[in-house]
């Protein structure tokens, strides 16, 4: 994976896994989330982390995603790069 192009992924998180995309925008020069539950079908995500907050590195995102989902750092690195 080029971290330094534009790329959206898969969040391989069990029970957020069937909708929820992460990535990064080149041209803002930052990481973004979009995470959706299994069972949710709404248009909107239940956690969003968009070009709008500017989030410069991984750790950050993993940090902002763990603390949201209130689970460890690891595991969420884990389901962004697995």
């Amino acid at each position: 994976m080029n971290l330094t192009e534009g790329f959206t992924r898969d969040v391989n998180l069990p029970g957020w896994a069937h909708q929820s995309i992460w990535g990064y925008d080149d041209r803002l020069m930052c990481y973004w989330a979009a995470l959706w539950r299994d069972d949710d079908h709404n248009d909107a995500p239940t956690i969003s982390f968009s070009v709008y907050h500017a989030i410069p590195t991984v750790p950050l995102l993993v940090r902002l995603l763990a603390d949201a989902l209130h689970l460890p750092d690891a595991k969420v690195y884990r389901a962004l790069t697995t």
